[in-house]
C-alpha cells in the first residue's frame, strides 16, 4: 500500500482517539497521538482509561 494511505488511517484512528478522548474528559492530543500511533489498540487503551475529573 501508499505511505499516504497508511498517513490516511493513522490520521482517521487518530481523530476517533481524539474523540474518544474528549468524551472521557482527558486531552485530546492524548488520544489523537495514542490512535495515530498505536493504532486499534491506542482505542483501546483510551477507551479502558478512567474518566478524568477536573
Amino acid at each position: 500500500m501508499s505511505l499516504y494511505v497508511y498517513l490516511a488511517i493513522g490520521v482517521l484512528l487518530g481523530a476517533a482517539g481524539s474523540y474518544i478522548a474528549e468524551k472521557r474528559g482527558r486531552s485530546h492530543i492524548e488520544g489523537f497521538a495514542l490512535g495515530f500511533l498505536l493504532g486499534f489498540i491506542g482505542l483501546l487503551i483510551e477507551s479502558i482509561l478512567p474518566k478524568k475529573n477536573n
